[in-house]
């Protein structure tokens, strides 16, 4: 089987506006495979930017049916070590891209987003990211 995909905000967001045609078809195919993961943080992150309640519930449905990946209190401490590291080489990341990069070196997925400063995490963690551009 392949590799489950942790869909980040930036491409959840490019999905939903049907920005880029290689990334709706990409993101379709690994939802009909089921092999589309969210988090508990990118939810938080899409819902707090609904435009509409009809969108609102879109989003809601979405991730209760998709797979969730939740972090547990060593996920938080791992997130800050990492920031921490990457802070001492001069990259000050948020604390939302921090621990969505730990969600998914912790539980094995490859990233899916557009965000480059994930590409920054992955020269000093074993962050694997899904290369789309």
């Amino acid at each position: 089987m392949e590799d489950k995909i942790l869909i980040d905000t930036s491409i959840w967001i490019n999905f939903f506006r049907k920005k880029d045609l290689r990334i709706y078809t990409l993101v379709a195919k690994l939802l009909k495979e089921r092999r589309a993961i969210g988090s508990g943080i990118i939810s938080l992150e899409l819902l707090k930017g609904g435009k509409t309640l009809k969108e609102l519930n879109y989003l809601s449905d979405l991730f209760e049916v998709i797979e969730m990946v939740f972090p547990n209190p060593q996920s938080y401490i791992l997130a800050g070590k990492m920031g921490y590291a990457l802070a001492r080489k001069g990259h000050t990341l948020s604390v939302v891209d921090l621990l969505i990069a730990q969600l998914a070196v912790e539980n094995n997925l490859t990233l899916l987003t557009l965000d480059k400063h994930f590409k920054i995490i992955r020269k000093n963690f074993p962050l694997k990211l899904l290369d789309i551009v």
